[in-house]
């Protein structure tokens, strides 16, 4: 969401599986409060598969390869789940190493080489990842990380055996056990490679403020648009409640996405900028502490402003603040579902949102009842929106470019 930031963490080693993926599949992502409620690890004996609403902070533990990847990584999280108490997940990453690649270097006709691997397969392999943590600076994870980096495992010492009888099955852990062997300090066990990271499933901008070109941060800074911005909340984190999609295509504002003609009248993304403004409006009036936020291809309403997301509880799994969960709880639906066949619809029974005007006195907003019928009656329609599913915490934006850049490429125009 806002600017795009392709892919997440890339480290070295094991890191391979948090990295490449994309935008496109985090947009698609659940949303990272869909069980924001404590729970605990007698409560779930099971491996878990990793989702957005795990973490956000925890151990990278170790990955596996093969067949029995899912089995041996399945095996390792309940003897970490049991030994250290903390809640276990598992990731599925593939890798292709059967298509070709761009090489380094060109042939004499011009054209760059082409490689492919040595080994031609599709490997399956599976990440084990344990804890949840509020942050990477949270105090126990120092101990709690060397405990696991000693920790001998009896699954991981059952793999070596098999390795033993079969060789060149994992190159990459081989040539780390060999290495190993050149090392002054002996290593400390077969998971003293676990290293702290971030949850991979969760968009860049739940960690961090994402940046803003200058083009967005002038859009934002338009009479109207400019009251109560999401750009003056001073802390780190909101909610976003409401969401309104414009155009991609978007050139300017005062002009069609389509043809560039005025007289068409207000693009898709002013539209949605207009009816973002109005929502934050009727939320203000109804005791709110609501902020509008506007970017290149849509417009957002949000709630509260936060300086943390939540804290850790005793069995070392993230919970979020009681502030924001109520947040959530307040705007989420209900749970209601509605026959889209009422409406010429094919969908099924879908899930209702929560509407604005069901939370806002009608009585308290003048344009409702001031002007002509057919005013008020417009009025009225764009105040009839459905709050998001399910609300998200996301980090405020900021504009850091320097006063150097403005208007330069680097300055984001």
């Amino acid at each position: 969401m806002f600017v795009r930031i392709k892919g997440l963490v890339g480290c070295l080693g094991l890191s391979l599986f948090l990295s490449g993926i994309g935008s496109e599949e985090l947009a698609c992502a659940q949303s990272p409060l869909a069980n924001p409620f404590k729970r605990t690890v007698r409560e779930s004996p099971e491996i878990s598969t990793l989702k957005p609403e795990h973490g956000p902070w925890m151990i990278f533990v170790y990955s596996f390869e093969g067949d029995k990847a899912k089995e041996q990584a399945t095996l390792l999280g309940k003897e970490i789940q049991k030994e250290f108490n903390l809640p276990a997940f598992v990731m599925e990453k593939k890798f292709d190493y059967s298509t070709k690649v761009l090489g380094s270097g060109y042939r004499e006709d011009g054209t760059q080489k082409v490689m492919k691997y040595r080994d031609s397969r599709v490997v399956s392999g599976y990440a084990l990842l344990a804890g949840e943590f509020d942050s990477i600076d949270h105090p126990s994870i120092p101990q709690i990380l060397e405990r696991v980096k000693t920790f001998q495992s009896k699954t991981l010492a059952s793999e070596a055996s098999e390795d033993d009888g079969r060789q060149g099955t994992d190159g990459v852990r081989s040539a780390k056990k060999w290495l190993s062997g050149f090392a002054k300090d002996k290593p400390r066990g077969p998971l003293e490679h676990a290293f702290m990271t971030r949850n991979p499933l969760l968009p860049p901008d739940f960690f961090q403020s994402p940046d803003l070109e200058k083009f967005v941060y002038d859009m934002n800074r338009q009479p109207g648009y400019n009251e109560h911005s999401l750009l003056d909340c001073k802390n780190k984190y909101t909610v976003r409640v409401l969401t309104f999609r414009g155009d991609s295509e978007f050139v300017s504002w005062g002009k069609s996405s389509s043809s560039g003609d005025e007289t068409n009248g207000p693009s898709s993304l002013e539209q949605a900028a207009e009816r973002a403004y109005i929502a934050m409006k009727a939320l203000r009036v109804a005791g709110y502490e609501a902020y509008q936020y506007h970017d290149r291809e849509q417009s957002i309403v949000t709630v509260g402003g936060y300086d943390q997301l939540g804290t850790t509880d005793t069995t070392n799994r993230f919970v979020y603040s009681p502030e924001i969960r109520a947040v959530i709880e307040r705007f989420s639906s209900d749970g209601n579902t509605a026959d889209t066949s009422k409406f010429d619809l094919n969908f099924g029974k879908a899930v209702q949102p929560r509407l604005l005007l069901d939370l806002v006195d009608q009585r308290k907003i003048p344009e409702l009842y001031l002007g002509t019928r057919q005013e008020q009656l417009a009025y009225y329609s764009k105040l009839s929106v459905g709050f998001d599913i399910k609300p998200t915490p996301m980090a405020i934006p900021r504009y850091t470019a320097s006063r150097i850049y403005a208007g330069s490429r680097l300055g984001g125009k």
